[in-house]
């Protein structure tokens, strides 16, 4: 088959010739229109689950709604975890999948599970968007402001426009899943009853929520026939008429008018509600208005200003923005002390979008910024003077690591080009084979874009050229090697071209075998490193295939067209030199045989005895360009307390000059799509690029004579001085430093926000907090392990008003009477909606603030008897008499006037004050007097696989993950007792599993390579010494991590299995032109020096040019060569061990050499 393509291609030049032009035209346009991705998304399909209850605490949380998620979800096929959490409020479930199942698939299974649990009313389970590499975009709305520099639209304006108009905006775009905000406050309208003037006219909260709720809506009445037409019958009650307040705002308004007509609307809406009719007393009307906080206004009171106001859901999370002020040409505005002028948005807007999973995030990222430019260009969907901010684009990363992958790249061809002209000595012979580098790539780039396949960094940093050219190398050094020697001069050209191509055709079969055999385990990665390197394999195997065609075809072609005029000559200088030296040595070798071993059997003990000291650790970090800090509070702090420290911190934060802006979001968004508190407050710093970094560190000795006093602070330094200012100044805040896209995979993976984390598990709580807080303590002192905190499970202080049954029974009140009192004075209960064109707002019943702001104003909330109506007569007075019951009870008033006890008409409702109803729990849980109605509480539980868990997470600095994780379990084994047992999870985990797999996977490529490398030499004795060329490599490529100061990961295997093949290939050729020489009848120490001399300049051609090829992404510091340089590092030592050791295969073949020749054994000769 081989044979028969290289005769065609001989035969065919114009038609050879024409398809590389093809595949030049289709590569190019490939390479300009594949998707590129900073970062893969390592992540299984995962399913995350939100239901929201809102007012339940954490304990009932996870009885009523995450425990029956947990069980209805349980078993799905292909289910590898359920992670949950349970907070205020809030449930959420990430149901990781195994690597495989397809997302879609995995949604559905999902989504036909919830369908079929019983959970709380009014509580709906929904399906969250994201993933882990989804946050693609993100931006802030700005409100212009007034003269004062205040607002002129209010968070409530702001948040409307981002849930109605905004979001829809962007999730029409294709690959776009969905739009988190996070920030601002969700308006609703909010009646707030006075319960003296509800008593005074015996109005219950029911019927004022039932009045409001039947008084807003629209209603059908059928067609009415006249004549030919048929007109629908309509009654519209809407309030406000149903209609969208913006569609009222004039055509070119200003802000100040456009909000002038926004709160005008609003007022026309209260004003209506608060005409109402709730009942008619002798024929009065009884409204609204005369039963809420303030009764009717006064001539100079404004609608709005008590009793119906326009108000907000509770905040769950809050957003804020730090920008530097600049000037018409983008540079920064500087004060008088040359500092930097700071904008700032204490209570912005933060707008998150999110590709869906799998999709292509270079065209997704075009259409959303097309879309952000079409909004704020007069688009008319904004309110007047808003303007959307940018303030992340992952396109920033993208073409940073596609501009240090394309330098790499270009310094790497022309490199490889280099050695290939010093070692041919021939322009001609170089060219021939440099060429075939960027048409393997094409060739790569084509059948990706075709296959509608992304590229990233991995997959086109880390193709080493000089692997990937090999095959034509053999061929073009075939040929030029076999017509510079003369022979066979009566044949015509392309004649001796498919002589010399036929010699080294089995050799290319069976190193492309080889290659395909030592790439195996880059195929069968499952897993995170899977997902990573998963489309590095498919380019390396695509390039792989794109240069034995091309050395197949085009490379003959070529030689026949440019080497017409060759002369048989010599080896330039270089080459001569080097096989000079490479004789010498072998002579040294073969004379001191025992010495060479022991020398060699000492650097593989020494090798081993350093592997302990080689650090472990699951992937290279990739620099991302910025910041992503954590900050974790006490569990009951309030949201007003942490923005406040979030402010401080931005400010200190905003003096390093290295920090471009800053966002922070402190709780939740109101989604619940991030399960966490008001104690959770994340900083998003975007960084400088690093040649803007200011020089702030001194140098000393020769490094400042050369490169001058300063220099700028690395990233691990700038750090750790954001860390010691943060914790000297806002001390009792725990504070934990990430990049954004590894923080959220990290998060992802393991289900704990940090990097590392250990989990303890078991079943009490309390157990749990106090495990967690005696881990943290043994962690904290093992060194290199930082940011440590733990996840408190406890600490939520909470106010419990446990109902007393047999005091309801006394004042025949139900319990669902008192609860419903309390969740509406306290809470807020929305009664209807209040419908605004295409936008719902909640109309909702909540007692005015000064009734419900401490525990004494909500014990004298009064709750409706409405299951028994007396008289006057029967109470007596609010002195203490004799009860309905005959008992002797004290019947207090609640807010001090008497008509809440004594009644005045004979229909008057009874009423019973909170606190008449309620027992306080002792310590021990059990209703008492004495006890108290603050408790303690729980914060969240956490749950996996249906067991309760406490989190302690942990990052390392300044040390190898393993060795730091290694001193922790053994120091903390017996911190546990035996029915709690220890998971550590994170990166940790996640280098384990993946060192696990890979092992196996590579077993079984280095037994694929053992007996096709016996096929062929069909000899156990030869198979062994060509295997052996793997320990040289290995030793190379372990040194040469110990030396560089990098640990052992994922990326670095992946080294050790990119140079297998060569090192096995070159091995072979050396062992295969020995045996040549034998079958033909030279002596071993003949065949030893004729097989090195024939074969030092393709091998050493080999390793050079890999070696070369890799050095740009070895040396490189641009952001996203971190992921690279393990790799690369792997590569030159690996490949420089080997070609400075060829050698110790003649060696090894010398003890047995002097047998009679094997038949096959010179078939890969050449």
């Amino acid at each position: 088959m081989i044979r028969k393509l290289i005769y065609w291609a001989t035969e065919n030049h114009l038609v050879v010739l024409l398809l590389a032009a093809t595949l030049i035209a289709v590569g190019s346009h490939a390479f300009v229109s594949v998707n590129v991705e900073a970062y893969p998304d390592p992540a299984p399909a995962i399913v995350e689950v939100i239901a929201q209850y809102p007012g339940a605490t954490a304990e009932e949380v996870e009885r009523q709604v995450t425990i029956p998620l947990e069980i209805a979800l349980a078993g799905m096929p292909g289910l590898k975890y359920t992670r949950s959490k349970s907070l205020f409020g809030l449930s959420h479930l990430r149901n990781q999948f195994e690597y495989g199942i397809d997302n879609s698939r995995a949604r559905i299974e999902v989504l036909n599970r919830l369908h079929s649990i019983d959970l709380p009313d009014g509580v709906r389970p929904v399906l969250a968007p994201t993933s882990p590499t989804g946050e693609i975009f993100r931006y802030t709305i700005s409100s212009p402001r007034n003269a004062l520099g205040r607002p002129i639209y209010t968070p409530n304006d702001l948040k409307s426009l981002e849930d109605w108009v905004l979001e829809k905006e962007f999730r029409r775009i294709p690959r776009i899943i969905d739009v988190v905000s996070f920030g601002g406050s969700q308006k609703r309208y909010e009646v707030q009853p006075d319960p003296d003037r509800l008593r005074q006219y015996g109005i219950t909260l029911e019927e004022l929520q039932t009045a409001i709720a039947n008084s807003n809506a629209n209603v059908s009445g059928d067609y009415m026939v006249r004549g030919h037409t048929a007109e629908a019958v309509r009654g519209l009650g809407l309030i406000g008429g149903g209609q969208d307040p913006v569609l009222r705002i004039p055509p070119d308004s200003s802000p100040t008018k456009a909000a002038e007509v926004l709160r005008r609307e609003e007022n026309q809406r209260l004003s209506e509600i608060r005409q109402i009719v709730l009942a008619a007393t002798n024929n009065v009307p009884i409204r609204v208005r005369d039963v809420v906080d303030g009764g009717h206004l006064g001539p100079m009171e404004s609608v709005g200003a008590e009793g119906v106001v326009v108000s907000n859901h509770t905040r769950m999370g809050k957003a804020m923005v730090m920008r530097p002020q600049k000037d018409s040409q983008g540079r920064p505005v500087l004060d008088a002390d040359g500092r930097r002028v700071w904008n700032e948005d204490d209570d912005t807007i933060q707008g998150i979008v999110l590709l869906r999973k799998g999709e292509q995030s270079k065209p997704a990222l075009q259409d959303v910024k097309q879309k952000f430019e079409e909004l704020n260009d007069d688009s008319g969907k904004l309110l007047p003077g808003v303007k959307l901010d940018m303030f992340y684009d992952r396109t920033n990363l993208i073409n940073l690591t596609t501009e240090t992958v394309h330098e790499n790249l270009v310094v790497g061809m022309v490199l490889v080009s280099a050695v290939l002209l010093i070692f041919l000595n021939n322009v001609r012979c170089a060219m021939i084979v440099a060429v075939n580098i960027p048409l393997a790539l094409l060739f790569a780039f084509s059948v990706l874009y075709f296959r509608g396949m992304s590229a990233n960094l991995l997959s086109l940093g880390a193709v080493d050229f000089g692997i990937i050219v090999d095959s034509s190398v053999i061929m073009v050094e075939a040929i030029f090697r076999y017509l510079r020697s003369g022979t066979r001069p009566d044949l015509n050209l392309n004649q001796r071209i498919r002589l010399a191509a036929g010699e080294v055709e089995r050799s290319l079969l069976f190193a492309t075998i080889i290659m395909v055999f030592a790439l195996l385990p880059l195929f069968t990665m499952k897993g995170p490193e899977g997902q990573i390197f998963g489309p590095m394999a498919d380019t390396y195997a695509f390039a792989l295939g794109g240069a034995l065609l091309l050395a197949l075809t085009l490379s003959p072609v070529l030689c026949g067209l440019f080497f017409k005029q060759i002369q048989p000559g010599g080896d330039n200088i270089i080459v001569r030199g080097l096989r000079h030296f490479y004789l010498w040595q072998l002579e040294w070798v073969l004379v001191h045989r025992k010495t060479t071993l022991s020398v060699f059997a000492v650097a593989i003990v020494v090798t081993g005895l350093a592997l302990p000291y080689l650090g472990r650790e699951f992937m290279p970090e990739l620099e991302e360009g910025n910041v992503y800090m954590r900050s974790t509070f006490p569990v009951n702090v309030s949201l007003d307390e942490v923005t406040d420290k979030a402010q401080r911190a931005m400010r200190m934060l905003r003096e390093f000059p290295e920090i471009d802006a800053a966002l922070a979001q402190a709780g939740r968004p109101d989604d619940g799509t991030d399960p966490t508190g008001f104690y959770n407050c994340e900083f998003f710093l975007p960084l400088k690029q690093k040649h803007d970094w200011p020089a702030v560190r001194q140098r000393r000795g020769i490094l400042a004579w050369l490169w001058g006093a300063k220099r700028p602070r690395t990233k691990a330094e700038l750090i750790s001085e954001m860390s010691d200012l943060l914790n000297s100044s806002i001390p009792g805040v725990d504070w934990n430093f990430s990049q954004m896209i590894r923080d959220n995979v990290m998060e992802t993976l393991s289900g704990v926000k940090g990097e590392n984390s250990v989990k303890i598990i078991g079943p009490d709580l309390d157990t749990l907090e106090q495990l967690a807080n005696r881990m943290k303590s043994s962690l904290s002192q093992i060194p290199g392990i930082t940011n440590v905190g733990v996840f408190s499970i406890k600490g939520q202080t909470n106010l419990e008003f446990p109902i007393d049954r047999q005091k309801c029974a006394l004042w025949n009140v139900s319990v669902a009477d008192v609860q419903g009192a309390l969740a509406t004075a306290v809470g807020g209960r929305a009664c209807t909606e209040m419908v605004e064109g295409e936008r719902k707002f909640d109309v909702t019943l909540r007692w005015p603030k000064r009734l419900r702001d401490s525990a004494d104003r909500i014990l004298d909330i009064p709750v409706d008897v409405v299951k028994n109506r007396v008289t006057t007569d029967d109470y007596g007075s609010t002195d203490g008499t004799v009860s309905v019951t005959g008992t002797n009870i004290t019947l207090p008033s609640v807010t001090g006037n008497r008509r809440n006890t004594t009644y005045t008409n004979s229909g008057a409702i009874p009423r019973r004050r909170l606190g008449d109803l309620v027992t306080p729990l002792d310590a021990a849980g059990v209703q008492s007097d004495a006890g108290s109605f603050v408790r303690p509480g729980v914060s969240t539980i956490y749950r996996e696989q249906g067991n309760r868990l406490i989190a302690v997470k942990f990052s390392v600095r300044g040390r190898d993950l393993a060795s730091a994780v290694g001193e922790a379990q053994a120091k903390t084994a017996k911190l546990i007792p035996a029915n709690y047992h220890l998971e550590w999870s994170g990166e940790f985990q996640e280098m384990q599993e993946a060192v696990h797999r890979l092992t196996w996977a590579v077993a079984l490529s280095l037994t694929l390579i053992l007996v096709l490398l016996y096929l062929a030499q069909r000899s156990v004795l030869d198979t062994l010494v060509v295997f052996s060329n793997v320990i040289v490599m290995s030793i190379g490529g372990v040194w040469a991590l110990l030396l560089t100061g990098h640990n052992f990961n994922i990326s670095a295997g992946v080294g050790f299995i990119s140079i297998l093949g060569v090192g096995i290939m070159n091995g072979l050729l050396l062992v295969s032109s020995f045996n040549h020489f034998r079958h033909q009848g030279q002596s071993l120490d003949e065949a030893l020096r004729n097989g090195v001399g024939t074969r030092i300049r393709p091998l050493t051609m080999t390793a050079l040019t890999a070696i070369f090829g890799m050095l740009p992404a070895a040396v490189s510091t641009r952001i996203g060569a971190q992921t690279q340089q393990p790799l690369a590092i792997v590569v030159i030592g690996g490949m420089l061990m080997t070609a400075l050791l060829n050698n110790f295969i003649a060696l090894l073949y010398s003890y047995y050499g002097d047998r009679d020749p094997i038949d096959t054994g010179g078939n890969l000769a050449h």
